[in-house]
């Protein structure tokens, strides 16, 4: 009785002294992290950029009652990974701007809004990040924009609208880095920047209603190098590399090419382009090494369909930056790069793929590849009913083709020749393979 009595004064005295007394496993933990000192700076490296006034992200998570407010939401896309949206896998090759949260992180999170979503001291909180109001590289050297508002009716399918911006580039200017700035995001889906002679461009226009023209998904002209002529929602703006710098030939009309989708009532859309100039002329410019495999014929039912693709480049490059896509049955991408000795390099590794998400992936250190290194690449494709994103209901035979709801297999990789005359690549074998 003496020795009960002895336990029973003990744990009394834990108590009243503060002591922690384990409970329930994960309740102490959850009970000990709070916004202050583990969430906001997730949160805020993470997912403010887009998750801010007038972003892409549908609600704002900069504050503790945005993320109180929105704390189941977290926990369901994070622990499904659905967000932060960067669909690159981890791997050897690491990636400028990655937003990919660790295991123990999605973990805290869970934790945190089993806990009660507990604040903390807001005196401890780091500060919310600051973004440059407007344009994110800084006010920009040239601005165009859109000669016309464009109207997107309420339904229908996706376009391919291309807009013709004339442009001209000052005397002894090169372009840096190019900002593109849509009006309305909830429709832009992602944009092309090219350029195409003046006189092609025209007529493109006059063959189209006089004030733009529809296209396929592959825009008339040259795209702008890199991340210059590619934007996807969430894309942080970057400027070329040292050495390197666009040049804007005479006579050429900047080609603005928008994939918009409708969002069930009449929308318009009017974007702007920044330009950032320098005076330094390119020493080298950025190729691009081009997949396009037309031959896709993926039957009802078939959740395994895969195409298999490659080629060989005969001389060494330096990759600078990957770009793939596919439509809404695409499942997985995987870009393999075998090298001379046997080496290989996974170049880019997607296992969940998702049509919304599209990004441009830089690379954060260039990834040499000699010449006689082959560049592998795997897309595969369920049309089952399994999957959520088929839009045949019941699934139906879908072929290569420019609507979301065909198919395509698609990628570029932009490198940098260490020859100025190296040509990129050459085939090896271009024949679909499914299985």
């Amino acid at each position: 009785m003496a020795k009960r009595t002895w336990v029973i004064l003990l744990l009394v005295g834990l108590i009243l002294t503060g002591t922690a007394v384990a409970g329930p496993r994960g309740a102490e933990s959850s009970s000990a992290i709070t916004f202050s000192d583990q969430i906001a700076s997730i949160i805020y490296s993470n997912c403010t950029t887009c998750h801010r006034e007038g972003e892409a992200g549908p609600f704002s998570l900069v504050s503790f009652a945005d993320a109180r407010r929105h704390a189941k939401e977290m926990v369901d896309v994070t622990s499904r990974r659905v967000m932060p949206p960067w669909k690159a896998q981890h791997g050897e090759l690491e990636f400028i701007g990655e937003r990919r949260l660790a295991d123990d992180q999605i973990e805290t999170i869970r934790r945190w809004v089993a806990g009660g979503c507990t604040q903390g001291d807001p005196a401890t909180a780091p500060k919310p990040p600051q973004f440059t109001s407007g344009w994110q590289l800084g006010e920009p050297d040239m601005v165009v924009i859109m000669p016309q508002p464009y109207a997107l009716a309420a339904e229908g399918p996706d376009e391919y609208r291309c807009f013709v911006i004339p442009l001209k580039i000052p005397p002894g200017k090169y372009i840096k880095s190019v900002e593109y700035r849509p009006g309305n995001r909830k429709i832009v889906h992602h944009a092309v920047l090219t350029m195409l002679p003046h006189d092609l461009a025209a007529a493109q226009l006059e063959a189209g209603d006089g004030k733009s023209f529809s296209s396929g998904l592959a825009p008339p002209g040259q795209r702008l190098p890199g991340p210059l002529g590619i934007w996807t929602p969430g894309m942080e703006p970057q400027p070329l590399p040292d050495g390197f710098a666009a040049r804007w030939p005479q006579g050429v009309d900047l080609v603005l090419q928008l994939h918009l989708h409708p969002s069930g009532k009449i929308e318009t859309e009017r974007s702007s382009v920044g330009f950032h100039f320098t005076d330094e002329a390119p020493r080298a410019r950025l190729r691009s090494v081009i997949f396009m495999e037309k031959k896709i014929d993926i039957a009802p039912g078939d959740s395994n369909y895969a195409i298999d693709n490659s080629l060989i480049l005969p001389a060494a490059v330096d990759a600078y930056g990957i770009f793939p896509h596919m439509h809404l049955l695409g499942r997985t991408i995987k870009v393999t790069a075998t090298l001379p000795d046997g080496s290989r390099h996974d170049l880019l590794s997607i296992g969940d793929w998702e049509f919304k998400w599209q990004n441009y992936y830089q690379y954060a250190t260039p990834v040499r590849l000699p010449a006689g290194t082959q560049l592998s690449t795997r897309w595969t494709y369920d049309n089952s009913a399994a999957n959520p994103a088929n839009p045949g209901n019941p699934p139906r035979r879908v072929v290569f083709g420019e609507q979301t709801t065909d198919e395509m297999a698609a990628l570029v990789l932009d490198v940098i020749p260490l020859k100025a005359d190296a040509q990129p690549s050459r085939r090896a074998n271009g024949v679909a393979q499914t299985k």
